[in-house]
């Protein structure tokens, strides 16, 4: 089917509830959504019970999404793996089908971006980073509470130079998804990092930045799955004799 102006642009439907990617997102967004619920639980009893150095104040932090090393950062980052290994398998997909070695090529620099993401998440990279502007700008400044944004910010930049012939050789729809994934992560680290520092600065109360805090990890959560179903959807799937066969699916170029 073409879209209304008549250019031969294939419009395809979205998953139907009996598409297996239509249960692994549902499945995603579900743990997603107990992990930030755990969050809430862990920051509402740190509240009221305040709890001496222990056992208990090391269990909530693990659930403290905000902190670092969180069961939340965790996740994010085997979402982040998850989109590396998918990214590898449509890489390979793309090789053995009619694709160009261009388009092979543009997953597997997917694959590379979400390795190092991942990396970051595990390792918290970008502390250095933070450490990196505070030597850099007055201490007590606007830009020095910043911290890990302001060379962030640049990476993502300069990682435009790889992504967008990438993304240009991606088929129309696993791009638009992967993309719209990329925004709103971006959107909720960066953004609400960005927020969380004004709010700080203008001596808002903890409740409210800790509430901006929470929405940056939902968002940067919800993100990262959607980049995942966006690679997935550039998988077709198909069983014969109870063997199940992959396939690069670019029909929605």
């Amino acid at each position: 089917m073409t879209d209304p102006a008549g250019r031969h642009r294939t419009i395809v439907p979205a998953f139907s509830q009996d598409d297996p990617r239509y249960a692994i997102g549902r499945v995603l967004l579900v743990v997603c959504a107990a992990v930030m619920t755990l969050h809430v639980v862990a920051v509402a009893a740190r509240s009221l019970i305040r709890p001496s150095p222990g056992t208990l104040a090391d269990i909530l932090a693990l659930l403290n999404a905000a902190q670092e090393r969180s069961v939340a950062s965790w996740w994010t980052a085997a979402l982040l793996v998850a989109s590396c290994a998918t990214a590898t398998v449509v890489a390979r997909l793309a090789a053995d089908s009619q694709a160009t070695a261009r388009v092979s090529r543009s997953w597997l620099v997917l694959a590379v971006v979400f390795a190092l993401l991942s990396f970051d998440e595990v390792v918290s990279l970008h502390e250095r980073g933070a450490r990196w502007t505070a030597s850099v700008f007055d201490t007590g400044s606007l830009l020095a509470s910043l911290g890990w944004t302001i060379p962030a910010a640049a990476v993502i930049v300069a990682s435009l130079l790889v992504l967008i012939p990438a993304f240009r050789a991606i088929p129309f729809r696993p791009r638009g998804i992967i993309v719209g994934g990329l925004a709103l992560s971006i959107a909720g680290a960066l953004g609400m990092e960005v927020v969380n520092v004004l709010l700080t600065e203008v001596g808002v109360r903890y409740l409210w930045r800790h509430l901006v805090m929470a929405v940056e990890e939902a968002a940067e959560m919800t993100g990262v799955v959607m980049i995942l179903l966006g690679m997935l959807s550039a998988v077709r799937a198909s069983s014969a004799n109870g063997r199940l066969t992959l396939a690069y699916d670019d029909v929605s170029r």
